[in-house]
């Protein structure tokens, strides 16, 4: 028998003595195992409330449930995603709550049924869950999987893992800002180690959600023109997704120009201040009549229609960044008739099982920047002033190292 506590597992003789620990090497999978109802004590990064620094906290995290994972957070970006329930761009109701979504780390234990992952595997998180079960599942769109029933914040059995020191709830979704973590075994997609496992953190929010904007969603053509606004994590991954998919202009538009060397080398051919320039005029002016493609990265009204009216008779405005609660836009039905498209991408439309191996080869191959969009890298106790680093325009991504 093969008792797995948090977090090493124990081989054990008849008589319940412990021999060896066991379960640490790399991908050795146990044959059977029950999951003891023990917790154990982490680091988190706690979200109270809005326009308040988050606290940095020792708080208690219960063992894996049945097709549950413990995991080990090596790496973990620091998104405008999270930051937006920081700064009240969106309403969270689901406080105090453990942040954090785009990460890579090591498996640390499995529970009850969990076969596709052992202790010693690498990971990276997927944002959203892929049940296999439901109805978007079923037809390749697993960025929609809503094969969860389950209470805002709360695990599939409607409980938290997270516990502050008192014993009271802490909410949670990936919560990867925190030294350890637990979550479905439906939202990790296993990797192979022969890449440091902390290059690949951003794969699962940054780069599907940017370069899959361009290649699933919008599904850009060869040659065609782009015009993109924001320029943060997922907007430089919208940009080389632009160059992936072969665009012949590439236009990045910003209001700090300290973020445009980095749009540049990620694959822009043109900077638009929209401090110093009208935006349309000037996506219109270099590209002869409107883009191809536009892409707002920002999830602002205001520039969700600058990004819809740059574009030309037959061109897709197409929607990446998370809006605001209750926020909505008013466009023009003339433009729409010219066979105008005005569309979402959530979560890049990826398929997290297929996507994330890509870009690992592509990153292999030199074809995917990973190691330029990490720009910084800071201690978990330090999350604020990683969020104070994406506001300044100073970096591309700064990533967390629990």
């Amino acid at each position: 028998m093969l008792i797995v506590y948090s977090p090493f597992a124990f081989e054990v003789d008849e008589c319940g003595v412990s021999s060896r620990r066991i379960g640490v090497e790399p991908h050795k999978r146990p044959v059977s195992h029950t999951v003891t109802e023990m917790n154990m004590r982490t680091r988190s990064a706690i979200f109270y409330e809005a326009q308040q620094p988050i606290s940095v906290e020792d708080v208690e995290l219960d063992g894996p449930k049945a097709g549950e994972v413990l995991v080990r957070v090596v790496a973990t970006g620091a998104c405008h995603s999270d930051y937006h329930a920081v700064d009240g761009h969106i309403k969270s109701a689901t406080v105090p709550m453990v942040m954090g979504h785009e990460a890579a780390g090591v498996v640390e234990e499995v529970g009850q049924g969990v076969t596709a992952f052992g202790p010693g595997d690498h990971v990276v998180f997927a944002i959203r869950p892929m049940c296999g079960k439901c109805k978007y599942c079923s037809s390749n769109r697993w960025n929609l999987c809503n094969g969860i029933v389950k209470e805002p914040g709360l695990m599939v059995d409607g409980t938290s893992r997270f516990k502050k020191l008192d014993g009271s709830t802490l909410y949670h979704n990936l919560a990867t800002f925190s030294k350890h973590t637990v979550v479905p075994e439906w939202n990790l997609v296993k990797v192979q180690n022969d890449i440091p496992i902390e290059k690949l953190a951003s794969i699962g929010c940054a780069v599907v959600t940017g370069v899959g904007a361009v290649v699933n969603t919008a599904q850009v053509k060869e040659g065609s023109t782009v015009a993109v606004w924001g320029c943060g994590g997922v907007g430089l991954n919208v940009i080389q997704g632009a160059a992936i998919a072969g665009a012949s202009k590439i236009i990045a538009i910003d209001v700090a120009d300290s973020k445009f060397p980095f749009a540049k080398k990620f694959g822009a051919t043109h900077t638009i201040d929209a401090l110093k320039n009208d935006p349309v005029e000037a996506v219109h002016e270099l590209t002869g009549g409107g883009a191809d493609y536009t892409f707002e990265v920002i999830g602002k009204p205001p520039t969700l229609r600058q990004a819809y009216d740059s574009t030309c008779p037959g061109g897709t405005a197409c929607m990446v960044g998370v809006p605001p609660t209750g926020g909505e836009v008013s466009i023009p039905m003339g433009p729409l008739f010219l066979d105008r498209k005005l569309i979402g991408s959530s979560a890049g439309t990826g398929s997290p099982r297929v996507d994330f191996p890509w870009f690992i080869e592509l990153y292999r191959q030199g074809r995917l920047k990973l190691d330029e969009l990490q720009s910084r890298e800071r201690p978990l106790d330090e999350i604020n002033e990683a969020f104070e680093d994406m506001l300044s325009g100073e970096v591309a991504r700064t990533i967390v190292r629990p």
